[in-house]
């Protein structure tokens, strides 16, 4: 006999098959298969009552574990996304710079000592003696040369002697005058008696008149006699005219220094024979240094007198010495002959003066010239490449403590080549975007990647 239903397991049983069905879960509502139903579950390793008590706790715990498989699927694929989302962007940083900023005009000059001048021959001339050396100080009135001309000495000779000759002559028309003189006191005394003579009748009228112009052409032998002492007297003045006139010439030859000096150079030898305005020596004032320079008409029309300047050897490492300009030409010329000016360009010629002598700097040698047209002594700079422009505004890039980017707006000055003054809207500690990247565009808050640099005369590395 088979053995009977236990009484609560059949009540139990009875009370599921009376009771009305369970409402579909979720899954069901959406359509997915019964896990149960599909054969996930063998239902003979399970007896009818079992099943039936377990179906729904099963249905349960296999939506709340898909609902856990999608939640943390959904939770890994955000993490994904979010950190691609936040990778940082690498950027260049520094902090803006007390530097010295200028604009300036460069060019390129010569060397030389201030009246820098050549002295010339002022005639053909040998050259007797030289009396200094290259590079030796002189003062003024200093014979540096003495020179020969012969021609000048023939003069001298024939100039003397003729002098001597005229000086006879005047002592000869001298004694003339006085015996003229003496002739004409006879006649006068003789005049004299025969006036008394006649009167008292020893002599006739005719003797008279014969003793009168015997006076008269005494008298006339006289004047003529002054007169020849006198063009005797104009003679040797003209003469010695002549002879100061070859002596000073004479003196020319005599080439003194016409203020303290060095000797630059010396181009002749004792001996040589010069030609009328040919090169002797070249002389300068040591205390002045001045540098000749060409300026493009462009720049020279921004230069003007007393502006500074910088000057420097061409070469590597050059020490600067100041000075300002002192002369601007009015005009521009062709730096070169022969073509025209066709094929170059106009330059102005323009002078600096040191403020002082360098004692180094050769006269003749090449030197750098920067003419300083504006300048901004501890001006906050950063690169140029730094500040940005959109829409009429200027701006920089900075970041901030939580290493994001950051638009910040600026009021520039003054702008040179390689940097920019910053007259407001940073400070010297902000952290300043110098190069932002062209391939990954900064916007506000954009998470970015620091790597300090110091640009050459640029703003300072961040620690």
């Amino acid at each position: 006999m088979p053995p009977e239903p236990h009484p609560d397991t059949s009540t139990r049983a009875s009370d599921s098959a009376d009771a009305d069905p369970l409402p579909p879960g979720p899954a069901e509502q959406a359509g997915t298969p019964n896990l149960l139903s599909s054969g996930l579950f063998d239902d003979d390793l399970l007896d009818d009552g079992t099943q039936a008590n377990s179906r729904p706790g099963l249905r349960w715990i296999v939506a709340s574990g898909l609902v856990i498989l999608i939640g943390v699927g959904g939770w890994l694929g955000y993490r994904t996304w979010q950190r691609h989302s936040v990778d940082p962007v690498v950027v260049t940083t520094g902090t803006p710079s007390r530097d010295t900023l200028e604009n300036r005009a460069d060019a390129s000059g010569t060397m030389s000592l201030g009246n820098q001048q050549i002295l010339k021959a002022p005639a053909d001339v040998t050259v007797e003696a030289v009396l200094v050396k290259e590079r030796q100080r002189v003062e003024r009135g200093t014979v540096l040369l003495r020179l020969r001309d012969r021609g000048l000495e023939q003069e001298l000779n024939e100039a003397e002697i003729e002098t001597e000759i005229l000086r006879l002559q005047r002592q000869r028309n001298a004694e003339v005058l006085q015996d003229r003189q003496r002739t004409v006191r006879r006649a006068e005394e003789r005049l004299s008696e025969s006036r008394s003579l006649v009167d008292q009748g020893f002599i006739s009228q005719d003797d008279y008149n014969e003793d009168r112009d015997t006076l008269e052409a005494a008298q006339s032998e006289l004047r003529g006699a002054e007169v020849e002492l006198q063009r005797s007297e104009l003679e040797i003045r003209q003469n010695q005219a002549k002879l100061t006139n070859v002596r000073a010439r004479i003196a020319d030859n005599a080439i003194v220094a016409p203020f303290a000096a060095v000797v630059l150079n010396i181009d002749v030898q004792p001996g040589d024979g010069v030609k009328s305005e040919g090169t002797l020596l070249t002389i300068g004032d040591p205390n002045k240094e001045v540098v000749l320079f060409n300026l493009m008409t462009l720049d020279a029309n921004k230069v003007s007198v007393n502006m500074p300047v910088r000057v420097s050897v061409i070469g590597p490492n050059p020490e600067n010495y100041t000075g300002r300009v002192i002369s601007i030409a009015p005009q521009a010329v062709n730096d070169s002959e022969g073509d025209g000016g066709g094929g170059s360009q106009a330059m102005v010629k323009a002078i600096a003066q040191l403020d002082r002598p360098s004692g180094v700097l050769i006269p003749g040698s090449s030197v750098s010239v920067a003419v300083i047209l504006v300048q901004r002594e501890n001006a906050l700079a950063l690169p140029t490449n730094a500040i940005q422009q959109a829409d009429g505004e200027t701006f920089v890039w900075v970041v901030d403590a939580d290493s994001r980017a950051q638009k910040r707006p600026v009021t520039t000055g003054l702008n040179t080549l390689e940097a920019v003054e910053i007259v407001s809207g940073l400070q010297d500690t902000d952290t300043v975007i110098l190069t932002p990247p062209p391939d990954q565009p900064l916007e506000e808050n954009t998470v970015v990647e620091t790597t300090p640099i110091a640009p050459p005369g640029g703003p300072r590395p961040i620690p």
